[in-house]
């Protein structure tokens, strides 16, 4: 798809030039080196990890993201262009003088900067499952979601949303970002928006199989944040406690630390991105 995408940006008059991640953090680096270098675009190629570090890494600098999707999920893309295909959006990217801003998602221990949500439980445990598992694209989150089924995670948490308790005890999932769609195929956010400087925040309270079953369903269907096992806000900063620890992604991938608190906040319009067609 590189080849393809590289293609398609010079028959649009645009010079380009390819660089190639070999680990984790490594499209940070690249993106970060592309916006001082005077990159007019950035793109990423991949899926929504690689999506992130790049639009880390473009965070503040003005630069525009570009994205053709070459993931599992995919949600990046579907959040920032739509259902449209990538080629199109590409193609005009290289020609647009418009851009637009969304907000970033911001860890603050660490600085770490995300564009689709923060999770723990049962969207983490369904996103180790997924990596594991033979099929690919959104099936391999639907399959996931059927193995989860069958033993839930819970985890002991509290949840606070400026500074006001939203849940406290034994919880299921805790969502927390911008994007509607998660894994490509949950509406997690149905309304959310991506530029109005706030976090969406889903806390459901831990259950067994049929419940966990049911509120997917729900998710599926658009109606769960009515749920009785939901609560649901909007906020600019979040604070989690898990005395026990807890199992977290950060968009789309395993976020590789031990720990049992975690401070989130919102970074308004700090990622400047291509036009939708």
């Amino acid at each position: 798809m590189a080849a393809r995408a590289e293609a398609i940006a010079r028959a649009a008059g645009a010079e380009v030039a390819l660089a190639t991640t070999d680990m984790r953090g490594h499209a940070f680096i690249l993106a970060t080196a592309a916006a001082s270098e005077g990159a007019e675009l950035v793109v990423a190629v991949g899926g929504d990890g690689t999506v992130r570090e790049v639009a880390a890494g473009l965070a503040g600098t003005g630069v525009p993201l570009g994205i053709v999707p070459a993931g599992t999920g995919n949600s990046s893309y579907l959040e920032l262009f739509g259902g449209v295909p990538w080629e199109g959006v590409l193609a005009s990217a290289v020609v647009a003088s418009e851009t637009r801003a969304v907000d970033l998602i911001e860890i603050r221990q660490t600085g770490e900067l995300g564009l689709l949500g923060f999770s723990v439980g049962w969207f983490a445990q369904i996103v180790q499952l997924a990596a594991r598992g033979s099929t690919g694209g959104a099936a391999a989150y639907a399959e996931a979601a059927g193995v989860a089924a069958q033993s839930p995670l819970r985890f002991a948490a509290t949840v606070r949303v400026d500074g006001e308790l939203l849940a406290e005890g034994d919880l299921g999932l805790l969502a927390i970002g911008g994007a509607r769609v998660r894994a490509s195929v949950f509406p997690v956010f149905p309304s959310s928006l991506m530029d109005d400087g706030l976090l969406e925040v889903l806390a459901v309270s831990a259950t067994d199989t049929a419940g966990f079953n049911d509120l997917l369903g729900a998710v599926l269907e658009g109606r769960h944040l009515d749920h009785p096992l939901a609560r649901h806000t909007r906020g600019r900063a979040v604070e989690v406690t898990a005395p026990e620890g807890m199992l977290a992604e950060f968009d789309g991938d395993i976020w590789e630390r031990e720990v049992y608190s975690v401070d989130l906040g919102c970074a308004p319009g700090r990622l400047t991105v291509a036009p939708r067609l």
